[in-house]
């Protein structure tokens, strides 16, 4: 707690969450803390990147803290970069599967609506396909039964934002600096 005249301390909560978080590493959870609006006590803050283990979490962690309303659970949402390159492996792969030979194919994909992970629906039930799309997808990527604002592939050739096209040797984006048309020289 907080000395008055010293700065906040470390929660005594602190060891119970962490214990919570090392017996469920499938939760994925990161813990960080941080001192409360006016600096009087430490905030422990649980970002959880899937929103079951999150509402998980809040009803499993909740009663084990002796200051629960000093607990946040957040939900991680992946950088805005990581996600462009995640729909992009994803698009790519789209138009390659033809010449791939693949037996599954992936008939849509896009940002989930409410975790912002890139989700893809297969054209048949392939368990073995979907997990191995879920772990090159490095966490990023979701595999779904039905389309969640899906991006079909005859929309995704048109897809690349005007000023970036993508860089043959890598996921990443290279931004092409264009001469603008409509400024006087």
């Amino acid at each position: 707690m907080r000395d008055r005249e010293g700065p906040a301390t470390a929660s005594p909560d602190l060891p119970v969450v962490r214990q919570w978080i090392d017996d469920n590493p499938h939760a994925d959870a990161i813990l960080t803390e941080t001192v409360e609006h006016g600096g009087g006590r430490v905030v422990l803050v649980i970002s959880i990147p899937v929103y079951e283990e999150m509402v998980r979490a809040q009803h499993e962690v909740s009663p084990l803290v002796q200051f629960p309303e000093l607990l946040r659970f957040r939900r991680r949402h992946p950088a805005e970069q990581e996600i462009e390159w995640t729909l992009q492996w994803v698009l790519d792969l789209m138009r390659r599967q033809e010449e791939l030979g693949l037996p599954t194919r992936v008939i849509s994909t896009g940002p989930h609506p409410v975790s912002g992970l890139i989700t893809i629906t297969l054209d048949r039930v392939d368990p073995a396909y979907a997990a191995e799309l879920e772990v090159r997808g490095n966490g990023l990527t979701i595999v779904l039964p039905d389309p969640v604002n899906p991006v079909p592939l005859a929309i995704a050739h048109g897809w690349w934002p005007q000023d970036r096209v993508p860089d043959a040797a890598s996921p990443t984006w290279v931004t092409v600096e264009k001469p603008r048309a409509d400024l006087p020289c």
